[in-house]
């Protein structure tokens, strides 16, 4: 009974459409081609549930022309990009809703037969590796296929979620790809202190010494000009 009443409120909240939104302009990280799926960017859409909370613009759009269609679009309105594909259960609504508790957004699903029948899906890179292990290569390959496509998006209000991923990715040996998006974060915010230090763990671990100390040596000056300096760990210590 508690499942079927879950289910039925978020059906309840996914049937709210609100204002229309143009999405022509908008950049497919999907990884499908939304004709495949009789999508039509410049369609009307209607937004069925939006996020905008700490500085974030997610919504849930659905294709208000085609009234047979059964799948919802997961977007980012800040840096206009669409993300996921998300089915739905009914016709001409998006069955969910996002969480009203996260400090992240984080759409729950209807369908998926997650927990209390709600499938939690978490659209921060972050979030989604800090749970990850070296041997889950499809979803990380996937994760960062799609940080890959919205890498041009990318501003400086992204630059902390960008570096937390990165530092997941350095843990979970993704070195290569660790390296790509921290530069990305110091080209959005050079300020960004820790981002050197873990520029140069990278570097380290690509046995690139000389990168290695260069980073390591600005991002101790950085906390030395911020009074932070009893906070620069005694491991790099020998690179300065």
């Amino acid at each position: 009974m508690k499942i079927k009443y879950i289910v039925y409120c978020l059906l309840l909240v996914g049937g709210t459409s609100h204002a229309g939104l143009n999405i022509s302009t908008y950049k497919n990280c999907t990884g499908i081609p939304l004709k495949a799926l009789n999508i039509k960017p410049d369609s009307n859409f209607s937004i069925s549930d939006s996020y905008t909370k700490y500085g974030y613009d997610y919504s849930t759009i659905l294709d208000i022309s085609n009234k047979e269609s059964v799948e919802c679009l997961i977007v980012n309105n800040n840096r206009k990009v669409i993300l996921d594909i998300v089915p739905s259960m009914v016709n001409d609504s998006c069955s969910g809703q996002w969480d009203p508790n996260s400090k992240s957004p984080i759409w729950m699903s209807d369908i998926g037969g997650g927990k209390d029948g709600v499938n939690y899906l978490n659209y921060l890179s972050s979030d989604r590796l800090r749970k990850l292990n070296h041997k889950d290569t499809v979803d990380l390959n996937e994760i960062i296929e799609n940080i890959n496509c919205q890498m041009s998006t990318y501003t400086k209000f992204d630059a902390e979620e960008l570096n937390d991923s990165a530092y997941f990715l350095y843990k979970l040996n993704r070195l290569s790809d660790s390296l790509k998006i921290l530069n990305k974060v110091i080209e959005l915010d050079p300020n960004r202190t820790v981002a050197y230090l873990n520029l140069a763990d990278v570097h380290l671990g690509l046995k690139n010494e000389v990168q290695a100390r260069k980073n390591y040596l600005i991002y101790s000056s950085k906390m030395e000009k911020l009074g932070l300096s009893k906070k620069i760990p005694n491991r790099i210590k020998k690179y300065l």
